[in-house]
């Protein structure tokens, strides 16, 4: 899917609104690191949180989200045992699927991506979903995402996920004619996204993603 118009990633970064100092928490690195993604440098004080590593079952994508057949999301791993960062992965895993989800409704403005995102976040949904929009493009395949990291801002309000990406068996299908661009995975299937996700103030446990950024091509999610 390189080679056709509108890739299922745009691998571009979009500006941060409010950038985080987080510290890692259940990543492979088991220290504390400082991610500066561009755009407004704001930081906030970090601690760290003993989240578990991802070890329970997968996060279980909202069914209103249901995806037509011969099109799939996979998140090929489970969620943290410290409920606010699950919380939050789920959450991650919702945003992911509902811009899949407005692609195939060919709906920029579809519900599940301002009920899932906000801010940078619900640009970079919207933009994506536009551009195929505009090509008529939808999507086929399997889209898989794994290797999750899960860092916790020192408030609990604020929760950064990266999760690595292989599109190596997702492809672009033309809406009027059918036809699907069937193209040989390399090293442009595999991305690094980068989604902080936000706590909203309601008195249930839901997590909104706000900001978004795409490495493209990222040899490190190469397996």
């Amino acid at each position: 899917m390189r080679a056709t118009p509108v890739s299922p990633v745009l691998a571009t970064a979009l500006a941060v609104v409010g950038a985080l100092a987080l510290s890692a928490c259940g990543s492979d690195s088991g220290g504390s690191a400082t991610i500066d993604k561009g755009g407004p440098a704001t930081t906030a004080p970090v601690s760290a949180s003993p989240t578990a590593a991802p070890t329970g079952p997968p996060p279980t994508v909202d069914a209103l989200l249901a995806l037509p057949a011969g099109l799939r999301v996979v998140f090929d791993f489970g969620t943290p045992a410290d409920h606010a960062p699950a919380a939050a992965l789920t959450g991650a895993a919702d945003y992911i699927q509902a811009i899949t989800h407005a692609v195939v409704e060919q709906n920029p403005h579809d519900a599940s991506l301002s009920a899932y995102a906000a801010g940078g976040a619900l640009s970079y949904a919207q933009n994506y979903v536009r551009q195929n929009v505009q090509r008529r493009l939808t999507l086929t395949g399997t889209d898989r995402y794994y290797r999750p990291k899960v860092a916790v801002s020192k408030s609990g309000e604020a929760v950064e996920i990266t999760l690595c990406n292989d599109q190596g068996k997702l492809y672009s299908k033309e809406i009027p004619t059918g036809k699907v661009h069937i193209t040989p995975a390399d090293d442009a299937s595999y991305s690094l996204f980068d989604i902080v996700m936000a706590k909203l103030p309601t008195g249930k446990e839901l997590w909104q993603a706000n900001s978004i950024t795409v490495k493209g091509k990222a040899l490190e999610c190469e397996q």
